[in-house]
């Protein structure tokens, strides 16, 4: 059996720790319109500039990835050929969505409408997966569950 190239379990709970702020701060961004540190929560005479709102996009989307990244590609405690199997289909079935997404987005959208969707896609692969992933679980989890 071939060797797949996981991360070790620890780095699940790292990725936890870098996907939920990161994930938080750029939906408050989102809010606001990708403009850098969300202005409502900025005092009323502090406006910040270009060079921070850049820091603050990309460190959004670096922690989305990288945290991302690291939940999905951990092992997990009990690490079998099931588990394996759960994780391929998962990700087909994200990679899917994503592209149908990603193709119906280039055919409806135009302007910063379709960079907003592409900023959105660039980080939804992996959230898909891990959503697709962890519903599939649950539910392997639920029929041993009654089987027992």
């Amino acid at each position: 059996m071939n060797k797949i190239l996981l991360l070790p379990y620890p780095f699940k709970k790292i990725g936890w720790a870098l996907f939920i702020p990161t994930s938080l701060f750029g939906l408050m961004m989102a809010f606001d319109g990708f403009n850098g540190f969300p202005s409502y929560l900025l005092p009323g005479e502090m406006i910040a500039g270009s060079a921070a709102d850049a820091a603050c996009n990309t460190i959004a989307i670096i922690g989305v990835l990288v945290g991302a990244l690291f939940i999905t590609c951990s092992r997990e405690r009990i690490e079998d050929e099931l588990i394996a199997r759960i994780r391929l289909n998962a990700l087909l079935a994200a990679l899917y969505v994503n592209i149908a997404a990603a193709v119906i987005a280039t055919l409806a959208l135009y302007g910063f409408d379709y960079l907003y969707v592409m900023v959105v896609n660039l980080v939804s692969l992996p959230i898909l997966f891990l959503v697709i992933e962890r519903m599939m679980l649950r539910r392997l989890g639920k029929e041993a569950a009654h089987e027992e």
